[in-house]
């Protein structure tokens, strides 16, 4: 009878790994949307998720090199994380890690959207808990976010100077926006993961 219950069992997870409310990874694993916190993920996973997702839904148009071009949510991080405070700048490099899973939805629909939002938000605590990011400045975080959002705006979109709410005061980055393409986002990303990460973090 146990045996029974045993390939039942197995034959019930199988079924919910390819047709539940889960994604297969890059790695191999399947990440369950109702069980994120003993998904796997590894960092590579986190990585290529953000190099391979494109901010503001791919709209991007470049100022300078006036064409569209690609600019990845793993450019975005590694940007952020050497733009902080150094005490931060693991904190900032990994804000992102609801996205390699969830995709990185644009904000005002994101607004329309709460129940996104929230399978987004555990999903991002989960990566944060499995990547030791204390998260111990959020409102910090917040403003340098801000801040990269007026430097892409200025960089990146084809932006005539109407205000947005969430980062008209904000005050953009001196430096400018050429984008990487999204292999070297990985990579960077990759590179600066092992430079500020805890042991604990790297397994």
């Amino acid at each position: 009878m146990s045996g029974r219950v045993d390939i039942e069992a197995m034959k019930e997870a199988s079924i919910r790994k390819a047709i539940g409310p889960t994604i297969l990874l890059g790695s191999g694993g399947y990440f369950d949307f109702e069980d994120p916190e003993n998904s796997p993920l590894t960092i590579e996973d986190v990585a290529y998720g953000l190099a391979y997702a494109c901010r503001f839904a791919g709209q991007c148009f470049s100022r300078i090199l006036q064409r569209r071009v690609f600019y990845s949510v793993a450019e975005h991080c590694v940007r952020m994380s050497r733009a902080v405070p150094a005490a931060l700048a693991y904190d900032a490099l990994m804000h992102e890690l609801g996205e390699p899973v969830c995709g990185d939805m644009t904000g005002p629909l994101k607004s329309l959207c709460p129940d996104y939002k929230r399978v987004e938000k555990r999903c991002e605590a989960a990566g944060m808990k499995r990547f030791g990011v204390a998260m111990s400045d959020p409102d910090t975080i917040k403003l340098f976010d801000l801040r990269m959002l007026a430097t892409e705006r200025r960089d990146l979109l084809n932006w005539h100077g109407e205000q947005w709410s969430a980062s008209h005061r904000a005050e953009p980055f001196a430096f400018e926006i050429i984008p990487w393409d999204a292999d070297s986002a990985a990579r960077a990303f990759l590179y600066r993961f092992n430079e500020l990460s805890p042991e604990m973090a790297r397994g």
